[in-house]
């Protein structure tokens, strides 16, 4: 391979690496790290085995960030919330979404056409009533996806504090909230 097309891809990976990693709870954990091989592909640009070794230690990086939760493939993802909406959002192509989160930390969710209520209820029954998936929250959403965009917002269901607890909880990890949540 061409070395200046090496040296393009790899400053690529680091540049997409630091990106993902601004998105996630784990930011301040890795900072060093990166500063350290942004440090080193300035200094020796040109060097193989630098390159290797800083394409290595990303690889590794990014491997970390998937065995903690994370889907890499989130990170085009944008996460938008935006206020509430009422049954009028359908026509910009708003879906319904109820959304549990369990005591293990796992999403579930259902959308649909019926009503919030109705689809929360659908939910509950597929769940079952198993100890470990104690719901802990519970939400009732519009969404919006796009290429590149989520936008979630409440619906009338939703109340205000459920809807800012919602809303906090994503913003503070949105890259492991998208990937919680991939398959909507």
């Amino acid at each position: 391979m061409d070395i200046a097309k090496k040296i393009n891809e790899v400053w690529g990976l680091l540049n997409e690496t630091a990106l993902l990693l601004r998105r996630t709870a784990l930011e301040d954990r890795f900072i060093r790290q990166m500063a350290v091989l942004r440090t080193q592909l300035q200094r020796t640009p040109a060097n193989p085995a630098m390159l290797r070794e800083v394409q290595g230690a990303l690889v590794e990086l990014r491997k970390q960030l998937r065995l903690a939760g994370y889907d890499l493939s989130m990170g085009k993802y944008t996460l938008i919330f935006d206020g509430f909406r009422n049954d009028d959002c359908i026509n910009a192509g708003f879906n319904r979404l109820v959304l549990f989160m369990d005591r293990s930390g796992s999403f579930h969710w259902k959308t649909g056409e019926e009503n919030h209520l109705m689809l929360a209820s659908m939910l509950e029954r597929t769940m079952g009533k198993a100890p470990e998936r104690s719901i802990v929250d519970m939400h009732y959403l519009w969404f919006l996806r796009t290429r590149t965009t989520l936008i979630l917002s409440g619906s009338v269901t939703e109340t205000a504090e459920d809807y800012q607890r919602l809303k906090a909880h994503a913003q503070s990890d949105s890259l492991l909230f998208l990937s919680r949540i991939k398959g909507l």
